[in-house]
Order: C-alpha cells, then structure tokens, then sequence
C-alpha cells in the first residue's frame, strides 16, 4: 500500500495555520496584525498543496492533499497551541478562545476553495497512451 503522506506539507500546512493566527487576530497583542483578509493564506496554501499532491502522487492526488491538509489543519489548530499550554502554563480557554476559532474557521473555508480549485487545475488524468 503507497503511503499518502509527506510531513514537511504536514509541517507546513501547521506552520500557515499559525502564521494565518498571527495574520488574523485583533490587536490586543504584540504579535498581532488583524488583517482581515489573513484567509487568503488558506486560500494560496491549499491550492500550492494541490499542486504539490498532483506531482507527487499522480495516482491518487485527491486522497493524498485531503490527507496531507487535515493533518496539518489538525497539528496546526490543535496540537501547536496545547504545546504551547504545556510549554508556557497558560489557561486552556486563552489558547482555545472563539476568536482563535474564528479566525480558523475562516482559514478553513477559504483553503477548502483553494484546495478544490487546486485538485480541478491540477490533478487531471493524463491522456491514454496512443498505441
């Protein structure tokens, strides 16, 4: 059985999630911007993701973005903030707040139309072989 799956998209995808945290939340912190388009992260991400499942795993491109993008929504949204509550003691409900949920949910809407538009553009079977 091929293995569909590529820790450094995990990785990165995870990385974006973050990044898209510091790109949307207001500004009531140091490390905030409160831009309010931070989505289109989601959207350039998971299209690029896409391309990069296309070329890698010609065969199965749909299972491998869906399986590379929810691992990394999945370390990136949850994962890397509870590390962050083991590693600097802050409250559960500061890390998991609504805003930061919020602002995930709206990463999450624009990747899934980045990922879709991503698997149309790319992910097309290549024309039968002329014999």
């Amino acid at each position: 059985m091929r293995r569909y799956f590529s820790i450094w998209s995990v990785l990165l995808i995870a990385l974006l999630v973050h990044l898209d945290w510091h790109f949307g939340r207001g500004h009531h912190h140091r490390l905030s911007l409160g831009w309010p388009y931070h989505w289109v992260l989601g959207l350039l991400s998971f299209f690029v993701l896409a391309r990069f499942c296309a070329r890698k795993w010609p065969e199965a491109p749909v299972l491998a973005a869906f399986t590379n993008g929810l691992a990394g929504l999945l370390v990136g949204q949850v994962i890397e903030p509870f590390l962050e509550i083991l590693g600097y003691h802050l409250p559960l409900g500061r890390m998991y707040s609504a805003e930061r949920w919020y602002v995930f949910f709206q990463f999450l809407a624009a990747a899934l139309v980045g990922l879709l538009a991503g698997l149309v553009v790319w992910a097309r079977r290549p024309p039968p072989a002329a014999n």
